[in-house]
C-alpha cells in the first residue's frame, strides 16, 4: 500500500468507516465490507493484515467490556476448529499469487453478496442433530476464509450461534470473543510471514480513528435502520466491489 493518492485515501476512509459501521451495528461483517473496497487500492497481502489488525483492536475494545456475557461452553466447542482453520488460511495466503487471488475473491464475494441480497442477511437454521459435526466443519471453513480473504468468516459462525438461540447480547459477546481468538491467531501468523511492513502498519494507525468512528455510527445510527433494507444496501456495495475487483 505504497504511494497512495488522494482518491486512494478517500476510498480507504470510506471502506474502513463503512466496514466498522456494519460491524458496530450487526456485530460482524466488517471485513467482508471493507476488504473488497480496500483491495481496489492495494494487494490482498497488504489489505488483509491491515483489516485483521483493525478487527482485532475493535474486538478487544468490545470484548473487554462484555466478557461476562460470553457463552464459554459454546466458545470452547468451536474455537479450536476455528483457530486451526485460521492457520490453514494463513499458510495458503503465503503461497498464492495476489492477482489471481483478488479475482477469485471478487467471484467469491459476488456469490456471497448474491446470497445476502436473496436472503436479506437472514441466516439459515441448523437442525440440532447436525449441530456438533456442522459446527466443526463451519469453524474450520470460517477460520480459513477469514485468514485468506480477511472477511466473510462472521456469517459462517453466525449460522451456528443462531441455531443455539442465544440471547442477543450474549450472542454478540460470544462472537466477539471468538473474533479476538481468531484475530490474534491471524495477526501473529501475518507478522511471522513479514506482512506487517511499515506501510501496512501506517495504514493500521490511520485506520484506528476511522474504525472508532464507524463503530460509533454502527452502534448509534445503523441499528435504528430497517435491518432488511440495510442488509440489501450492504449487499449491493459488496456485489459492486466484487465486479470492480474482477475488472481490476
Amino acid at each position: 500500500m505504497d504511494n497512495l493518492g488522494a482518491v486512494d485515501y478517500a476510498i480507504f476512509a470510506f471502506a474502513v468507516t463503512l466496514g466498522f459501521a456494519v460491524r458496530g451495528g450487526a456485530g460482524f461483517g466488517g471485513g467482508i465490507v471493507a476488504v473488497p473496497l480496500l483491495a481496489l487500492i492495494g494487494p490482498l497481502a497488504a489489505v488483509v493484515p491491515c483489516t485483521a489488525g483493525l478487527n482485532t483492536i475493535a474486538s478487544v475494545l468490545y470484548g473487554g467490556a462484555n466478557w461476562r456475557k460470553v457463552e464459554w461452553r459454546e466458545l470452547a466447542r468451536i474455537a479450536p476448529f476455528a483457530v486451526a482453520g485460521a492457520a490453514i488460511g494463513i499458510a495458503l495466503l503465503a503461497h498464492i499469487d495476489s492477482r489471481p487471488l483478488s479475482r477469485i475473491f471478487g467471484v467469491f464475494i459476488m456469490a456471497y453478496a448474491a446470497y445476502m441480497l436473496y436472503s436479506a442477511g437472514e441466516m439459515p437454521d441448523i437442525p440440532w442433530r447436525w449441530l456438533t459435526p456442522i459446527a466443526a466443519v463451519l469453524s474450520v471453513m470460517g477460520g480459513a476464509i477469514g485468514s485468506l480473504f480477511g472477511g466473510a468468516a462472521g456469517p459462517v459462525f453466525v449460522m451456528y450461534l443462531n441455531a443455539l438461540k442465544i440471547e442477543k447480547n450474549c450472542f454478540r459477546a460470544t462472537l466477539t470473543m471468538l473474533m479476538i481468538a481468531l484475530g490474534f491467531t491471524r495477526v501473529t501468523g501475518y507478522a511471522v510471514m513479514g506482512l506487517y511492513t511499515t506501510p501496512v502498519l501506517t495504514m493500521v494507525a490511520i485506520g484506528i480513528p476511522l474504525m472508532l468512528l464507524g463503530g460509533y455510527l454502527g452502534d448509534r445510527v445503523v441499528r435504528r435502520f430497517n435491518q432488511r433494507r440495510f442488509n440489501i444496501a450492504v449487499g449491493c456495495v459488496i456485489f459492486g466491489s466484487g465486479i470492480l475487483l474482477i475488472l481490476k
